[in-house]
């Protein structure tokens, strides 16, 4: 599994390298919800990172674990043990950035679903936000909790179709897949 320290560097790299992607007049910004405590997750986080990054329909997106308190990211495996300062510090600027963007996209991974990402989800639905799901992953044989699936407007499967979903105009897509 990939460091902390290596996996913020590779954040930074793709969103660097997707400087020079025409973004569209009045592209919305993005809050990204996702694990990174698996390879599985890190995997797809950099995938879809990537594929909003290239999207024109947005013009940033806010990834929580490059806007940790103090710059201090948390890694279950790494020496930073996070206190209380650190918890409400890092849950207020997620809130906040929830807040701030125009829509969440929760990242879901098949069988590895991340409890943050799906409280971010519920947040931007109490708000009255749009939000999206990117489900990753074999939906038919690791269902899906019912709150991720039915909460948010639309959902996508694919990174192909993360890279040009149409954020400006989110046509609403019910999940077909099996629920638990």
């Amino acid at each position: 599994m990939l460091s902390m320290d290596e996996l913020i560097q590779q954040l930074e790299d793709i969103r660097d390298a997707a400087s020079d992607v025409k973004k569209v007049p009045g592209a919305r910004t993005i809050y990204l919800g996702a694990g990174w405590f698996s390879d599985r997750q890190i995997e797809t986080l950099l995938a879809a990172y990537k594929a909003l990054n290239n999207n024109p329909t947005i013009s940033y997106v806010h990834v929580p674990l490059l806007n940790q308190f103090g710059g201090q990211a948390f890694d279950e495996n790494g020496d930073f043990n996070p206190d209380y300062t650190w918890a409400v510090a890092t849950y207020n600027a997620d809130i906040t950035a929830i807040q701030n963007t125009d829509v969440t996209l929760g990242v879901i991974t098949a069988g590895n679903e991340d409890s943050g990402t799906a409280f971010e989800l519920g947040y931007a639905a109490a708000l009255g936000r749009p939000s999206v799901a990117f489900f990753d992953g074999d939906w038919e044989a690791k269902p899906i909790n019912l709150m991720p699936a039915i909460g948010p407007a639309s959902y996508v499967r694919s990174t192909d179709e993360l890279a040009t979903f149409n954020f400006m105009s989110i046509a609403t897509r019910i999940y077909e897949g099996k629920i638990i």
